[in-house]
């Protein structure tokens, strides 16, 4: 995330994450979520967990892991410099809890818990492997993320039941890796590609009008400003550091990287059209 509004200079003295859970609808609300149902885990195994909090941020729910399971390790994994630092400080205190400060794709060691929250439209969709490689065989993947509200047709879900891969180039949606290959030799973008683009766009912007009146309605001038930023990177279709996506689209690639879903809730009892939030239970193999 060296790109965006996590890493501004412009930001350098506020604490993002702690100020966006203060006025950015259903964050705080996730994280209570994620963390009853990685409690709930230690329960069911009746043993310690390692657990990996992949693009932390400032450390808000690593530290919510540690504090709410103090037996467990909990690794914050970020590398923006601000956000880093502030991850750092705030685990301090925490002899469980470290941060590791490198790309994710270099983590190594087997872990019970990935929590991915607010991070996967942050990151290239293949990390989902290098999940599968470290979580041990008892283990869960935790994926939560502020998505594109649902722009997806009942004809559009079916398309992509079939599809055996799902590619992201340059922010346009492939179902098959033939289609990426002619859009890489011509340029080209198909007509089912584009229109998906176009849904994505219209969706987006209802939800961050949303938003930036949430905030502005609590007096968040911070979380205004950096929404307004976000949005316009968001809405650029090949800014590959912001590109929300659609929920059903995350569904078929964790089913095509050989998770299966145990639990999904949303966030947020509103009309679907303003419901982003959603966050997934998920176990490799199962």
């Amino acid at each position: 995330m060296s790109d965006t509004v996590y890493a501004d200079p412009g930001y350098r003295d506020l604490d993002v994450g702690t100020i966006m859970r203060e006025g950015h609808p259903d964050i705080a609300e996730g994280d209570e979520h994620i963390v009853s149902a990685v409690r709930k885990l230690r329960a069911d195994l009746g043993r310690p967990l390692r657990v990996l909090d992949v693009g932390s941020g400032s450390g808000d729910l690593s530290l919510m892991l540690a504090r709410a399971l103090p037996d467990c390790e909990v690794i914050a994994n970020e590398i923006a410099p601000n956000p880093l630092a502030q991850a750092r400080a705030k685990l301090a205190g925490r002899p469980r809890a470290r941060v590791f400060d490198r790309p994710f794709e270099e983590w190594d060691e087997p872990v019970e818990v990935v929590v991915s929250w607010g991070s996967h439209h942050h990151l290239a969709h293949d990390y989902l492997r290098h999940v599968r490689r470290v979580l041990t065989p008892d283990g869960v993947l935790v994926i939560g993320d502020e998505f594109c509200p649902e722009y997806l047709t009942a004809e559009d879900r079916e398309r992509l039941a079939r599809a055996e891969e799902v590619l992201l180039v340059d922010g346009y949606v492939f179902d098959s890796a033939a289609a990426a290959e002619a859009y890489r030799a011509s340029g080209e973008v198909p007509e089912w590609s584009l229109r998906l683009e176009r849904d994505r766009r219209r969706a987006l912007w209802t939800w961050y009008k949303f938003v930036g009146d949430h905030a502005a309605a609590r007096g968040a001038w911070p979380v205004l400003i950096a929404e307004l930023a976000i949005a316009r990177d968001d809405l650029v279709t090949g800014n590959a550091e912001e590109h929300k996506t659609s929920p059903l689209l995350l569904e078929r690639e964790l089913a095509l990287n050989g998770f299966a879903v145990h639990d999904k809730t949303v966030i947020g009892d509103r009309d679907p059209a303003l419901q982003s939030f959603v966050v997934y239970t998920c176990r490799a193999g199962a």
